[in-house]
């Protein structure tokens, strides 16, 4: 029942769900000096490429410190890291704030909070979240479902506003949508069905790199794209907004049921 997690990052590596199959995917090609491609790595302070800065942000490349590491009632795991960032220490990013990440694994559950404060003497805005890869049976099979309708960003069909009605799938094709609003959504993997709840986020990213896309990744074996969907809980349109000694919380709860799937991949 014990998590697997690293201090790089503050990355929560391995998470056992229904039938004791994995609920993040995790790559086999990784290193000991970069994130892992997979798990759930942090995103701060900066979303992808929205903004000047360093790519999802430089807090998934750097060591937190372990607080907590306990499990309880025998199923029961908590974790939770630290890290503290003075003004002066990012040469790209010249303030102060403190991170926690608190994750908690329950018999049918996982949550996962992230705290921002503003520690420094100057006020920031920040875009980023949690960005989650689940798990799947195959990619062309599974299906997300709750967003049918929503205004959406689309980064490979500009022309796409709003989400068609029914369950989300996914083919070949790399799938990278912005979803303007953070709703309860349900995914089934051919494992588990999942349903993601989220707060203090406002947005859901879902991203898969697709066939060709996967070809760039040199940390991604090849056809492992289709066993993994990232549903990212994340403020991006709408930046968080701290003034020092502000602070913010956000969360992503996973609940899930056991599928009929049986492949442990």
């Amino acid at each position: 029942m014990r998590m697997k997690h690293r201090a790089l990052g503050a990355q929560v590596l391995h998470v056992a769900a229904g039938n004791g199959l994995p609920l993040l995917y995790r790559s086999p090609l990784q290193s000991p000096t970069k994130p892992v491609r997979g798990g759930v790595p942090v995103l701060f302070p900066q979303f992808a490429e929205v903004g000047p800065l360093t790519k999802h942000g430089f807090v998934r490349n750097v060591g937190w410190r372990l607080l907590r590491d306990r499990v309880s009632l025998g199923w029961c795991h908590q974790v939770q890291y630290a890290l503290d960032v003075a003004p002066g220490d990012v040469a790209e990013w010249p303030h102060g704030a403190s991170l926690r990440l608190h994750a908690v694994r329950k018999r049918n559950a996982l949550l996962l909070t992230l705290r921002v404060r503003n520690t420094g003497t100057t006020a920031f805005s920040w875009t980023g979240g949690l960005h989650p890869y689940f798990a799947l049976a195959s990619l062309k099979r599974s299906r997300l479902t709750g967003l049918g309708g929503l205004a959406v960003a689309d980064r490979y069909t500009p022309a796409l506003r709003r989400q068609p009605l029914g369950p989300l799938r996914w083919s070949t094709a790399p799938c990278e949508r912005l979803f303007d609003a953070c709703p309860t959504v349900t995914l089934h993997t051919g494992r588990h069905r999942l349903t993601l709840g989220a707060t203090g986020f406002d947005q859901w990213m879902v991203w898969n790199p697709g066939k060709a896309g996967a070809q760039d990744l040199a940390d991604l074996p090849a056809g492992h794209w289709q066993h993994f969907v990232c549903v990212e809980p994340v403020r991006v349109a709408r930046p968080v907004h701290l003034a020092p000694g502000e602070s913010f919380d956000g969360s992503l709860r996973v609940a899930w049921r056991a599928g009929s799937g049986n492949n442990r991949y």
